[in-house]
């Protein structure tokens, strides 16, 4: 059966041109296209597609509002989102939180019909998961990238959150009795429920004073900190597979690209680096110390403060930004340019498999 593909954008002649050059695949797949959300919602109430490729920045409504329609009606197709705002780098690893595969204008003709047909053949079905498998940090992330004022509407059980955002910037949640910071923070750690997009309302109160970004990392780092039952408790070397562990340095050089300077997995013993990228041992030696000072120094505080979790951050000059996971007795530190990398997705995303990949390195 011939497959049926929907192509979503403003710019008609662009639009045109791609329907004109995919109508030599028309034995594997037919293509619509349409001009705005308003017009694809139509084509999609009278038609089944198989695979939506659309516009993100569009007028009115844009390509996320028509993304949380699909998947409010239970679409079970593939969702393309085309933008060309962002570097390929940053886009690739939204792309990653979730199921959401996003293509960067302009792109060559070529490369996006091979794309489309590797999705329609058995061998590619799937690339691009179904619309119901993004989670709502891929979402967030979204309307970051996007700068969209709009109102997220999570409805949860029988309970209802919102979560507001102005030019891509979130300034006020609400769910349960909560409201600000502590409303995202619980929407956030539940992140499950039936997202919508809504107009936002006029004179919303600013209750979360953080950039973006900024909240997304404390965020996550109080997620993690409370998944206690994923801190790590290490004990001897000889059961770490060292080859292991260099494939996860190779993971996070390949992630990080040039953003990365240097990177060590070391003992908290003696500092002494096990595997490693563009090793410093001088480095090692000091963000033990401040590990080991830090740890001591919230043992013995007068107040009830609580132990050091998986990690820390320390902002260095010249752009350069050092993290350091604290994994029992080892440690891992890594040294990056900040302007190179999304802080939010290595947190994110990042971090967390790295940490599984060290996990694996743990011989039984």
């Amino acid at each position: 059966m011939t497959k049926k593909l929907l192509l979503v954008d403003d710019e008609k002649f662009f639009l045109e041109g791609l329907k004109d050059g995919l109508s030599e695949c028309e034995d594997v797949f037919f293509t619509d296209i349409c001009f705005s959300v308003d017009q694809a919602i139509e084509l999609y109430e009278q038609k089944e597609y198989d695979l939506v490729v659309s516009d993100i920045r569009m007028p009115r409504r844009s390509g996320l509002d028509l993304f949380l329609y699909l998947r409010e009606n239970k679409f079970k197709g593939g969702f393309m989102a085309m933008t060309a705002y962002g570097s390929e780098e940053i886009v690739e690893k939204i792309r990653k939180l979730g199921s959401l595969d996003i293509i960067l204008k302009p792109f060559d003709f070529k490369w996006f019909k091979g794309k489309v047909l590797d999705y329609f053949s058995d061998s590619g079905q799937g690339v691009s998961g179904t619309i119901d498998s993004i989670d709502l940090t891929s979402l967030l992330q979204m309307i970051n990238l996007e700068k969209k004022s709009l109102t997220v509407k999570i409805e949860i059980n029988k309970e209802t959150g919102y979560l507001y955002f102005d030019k891509g910037e979130l300034i006020h949640a609400e769910f349960r009795d909560l409201l600000g910071d502590d409303a995202a923070f619980s929407l956030l750690k539940m992140n499950k429920g039936r997202f919508s997009l809504l107009k936002i309302k006029k004179n919303i109160p600013v209750t979360i004073e953080l950039p973006f970004l900024t909240f997304m990392i404390n965020a996550m780092k109080d997620i993690d900190e409370e998944n206690k039952d994923l801190h790590l408790n290490l004990t001897k070397e000889d059961n770490m597979d060292v080859k292991k562990l260099n494939d996860a340095v190779a993971y996070l050089k390949n992630q990080l690209g040039d953003g990365l300077v240097s990177s060590d997995i070391y003992s908290s013993d003696d500092g002494q680096s096990i595997a490693g990228y563009n090793s410093s041992p001088k480095a090692n030696a000091l963000f033990n110390k401040v590990t080991m000072d830090m740890t001591e120094a919230l043992a013995n505080a007068e107040e009830d403060f609580a132990e050091l979790g998986r990690y820390y951050m320390i902002d260095l000059v010249a752009d350069h930004m050092v993290i350091v996971l604290y994994l029992g007795d080892y440690q891992w530190g890594i040294l990056f340019n900040k302007k190179k990398v999304q802080l939010g997705l290595l947190l994110n995303v990042v971090i967390p498999k790295i940490i599984d990949l060290f996990e694996e390195a743990i011989t039984e």
